[in-house]
């Protein structure tokens, strides 16, 4: 009875509705460092208390219950699976070492989702205008109407906007990865170059994880330079719109890059930013896979981590999980 009106609002029972009808049902609902996610067919958000907006309860006004769109994208999308998901079926505490602060790195997995969807959002708009602009110049040409080249409005400064993106997953991966090397001399500001030095050091060159992560130094270098060559409009860098030879054919848009012993020959820009997506995404994958089995529990049941056959899988795109030695099959922790 002596209850404010606001506590009896704060700490009644209730309900809430998640999205709309077009995100799909809900999936998934978990806790990750403080956040409440809730992950449905084809949306992410999180859900907020008025508590935690307001813990003093001084706004009687605040809904109980706030939600906040995260990615417009959940577990039909192959981006969010090989992700988050993955992230959230092998990153557990049962699994990993207790030194790995488990929530931490699922978190930050989050923030490399919604610059993934980002990213491709910005490649998508790219190919998008590439591909009218390509058919507008046809369609000119058919009506016989005046010359006029296609292009891709502020095409350099796009460009600049995805290359920084994509360099800020590798720094967002670093962090991930010091959570698990901490006494390596690793921070957040390091690169693959670096980390790959680390784990030669640490498990020998003919290790697997070595070598997947040496197959993609080269790679990273590219994207970095190309950040740096952007931002800094370096000569070393040039994105060309589409460009009129002299024999009166159209190239389509290219990029090339050449920075000391770093080159990207001149390409398709469309291709390469297919190609820079693709690689990022199996990055983040395998990164998270390989960091997994390299920290695993050695006390207690002999946990490994296996490739899901896809007859088993619960989600497609959801390609690996911890596995143990129970039954004739063993079991796949999905």
């Amino acid at each position: 009875m002596d209850k404010r009106e606001i506590d009896k609002i704060r700490d009644s029972g209730g309900g809430a509705e998640i999205g709309t009808i077009e995100d799909g049902a809900i999936i998934e609902l978990f806790e990750i460092n403080g956040r409440l996610i809730v992950i449905k067919e084809r949306s992410i958000y999180e859900m907020i208390n008025a508590d935690d907006v307001d813990p003093e309860r001084t706004n009687i006004n605040l809904p109980n219950n706030i939600h906040r769109l995260i990615i417009k994208k959940g577990t039909e999308s192959e981006v969010v699976s090989r992700t988050l998901l993955t992230a959230k079926t092998i990153l557990k505490s049962e699994y990993i070492k207790e030194n790995i602060n488990c929530e931490v790195v699922l978190s930050l997995i989050i923030d490399i989702l919604s610059e993934i969807s980002i990213l491709e959002t910005d490649i998508d708009n790219l190919q998008i205008e590439e591909k009218n602009s390509s058919l507008e110049y046809e369609k000119r040409i058919a009506e016989r109407k005046s010359f006029q080249l296609p292009t891709i409005v502020n095409l350099e400064s796009r460009c600049k906007t995805i290359f920084q993106k994509a360099d800020h997953i590798e720094q967002i991966l670093m962090e991930i990865i010091t959570n698990f090397y901490s006494d390596q001399g690793l921070t957040k500001q390091s690169h693959f170059p670096r980390f790959h030095e680390v784990i030669k050091s640490k498990y020998g060159e003919k290790d697997r994880f070595t070598d997947f992560i040496g197959n993609t130094v080269y790679f990273m270098r590219i994207i970095r330079e190309l950040r740096n060559g952007l931002d800094h409009r370096l000569a070393t860098t040039k994105v060309v719109d589409f460009e009129l030879q002299k024999n009166g054919d159209i190239h389509t848009p290219t990029i090339e890059m050449t920075f000391k012993d770093v080159k990207l020959n001149k390409m398709s820009l469309n291709e390469f930013l297919v190609m820079t997506l693709s690689n990022l995404i199996l990055i983040t994958e395998m990164t998270l896979v390989f960091l997994a089995e390299k920290n695993v529990k050695t006390t207690g049941m002999p946990y490994q981590i296996r490739e899901i056959p896809e007859e088993k899988r619960k989600n497609k795109f959801v390609r690996f999980c911890f596995w143990m030695p129970v039954g004739t099959e063993g079991y796949y922790c999905q």
